[in-house]
């Protein structure tokens, strides 16, 4: 049985839902840091958790 290729759309998960948790999107769509998120707490959940790697990064340098 040959592989399924994803088509385009399959690709891109902006255009199906919410980076964060995989939402669909209302009437309103929010963005942080060219990220497309559904709703104002996936974006407190994305700011939390580029802070929380942005601090890893730099004990990982540290040491």
């Amino acid at each position: 049985m040959p592989a399924r290729r994803p088509s385009e759309f399959e690709r891109c998960s902006s255009v199906n839902g919410c980076a964060v948790c995989g939402g669909k999107f209302g009437l309103i769509r929010h963005y942080s840091w060219r990220t497309a998120l559904c709703s104002k707490k996936c974006v407190d959940r994305f700011r939390t958790r580029r802070e929380r790697d942005r601090r890893w990064l730099f004990q990982a340098q540290v040491a």
